[in-house]
């Protein structure tokens, strides 16, 4: 095990079956993105750079937990709140006529509630979730001040 920084390795760039996996895996997250915003999601603009950059911070925290975490993997519910908050933070999509801030938590919204979905149906366990608590979420996406924990114990919590 290493635990000096001249034994860890170098970060590189990852490779492109890396990016096309997570890209292929966020779109599928938000296969419903028309019917939730009302809007033709074929006129969004993504800024591919950022979503690059969303994917990287994201593989990163994989690392991290990998290595302070003693081998645990970061999980799908993990993993579906870092790109919440990415998305949020980075507001890598675009809409004319919607201001940026809420195009993109109304986006970091359908992702989160879509993972929430995905992740109850694979386990077969519950979502305990309410109309007020989606607004609530929405709102704090929008004006509140979250980190990538608070995301990240949002979404755990949500989880009977």
């Amino acid at each position: 095990m290493a635990n000096k920084v001249e034994e860890f390795p170098i970060f590189t760039s990852f490779d492109k079956t890396t990016i096309q996996d997570m890209l292929a895996k966020m779109a599928s997250y938000l296969h419903n993105i028309s019917d939730i915003i009302k809007i033709d999601h074929k006129k969004i603009y993504t800024s591919m750079d950022t979503m690059y950059e969303i994917i990287e911070r994201i593989e990163k925290r994989r690392i991290y937990f990998h290595i302070y975490y003693s081998g645990c993997k970061m999980g799908e519910l993990n993993e579906g709140a870092l790109m919440c908050f990415w998305i949020i933070k980075l507001t890598s999509f675009n809409f004319d006529g919607i201001p940026n801030n809420i195009l993109n938590a109304k986006i970091a919204l359908c992702l989160f509630l879509n993972v929430l979905h995905y992740y109850t149906q694979k386990e077969n366990i519950k979502l305990n979730i309410t109309e007020k608590m989606v607004n609530d979420i929405y709102y704090a996406f929008r004006f509140r001040d979250l980190s990538k924990e608070a995301i990240m114990l949002l979404a755990k919590s949500l989880i009977n």
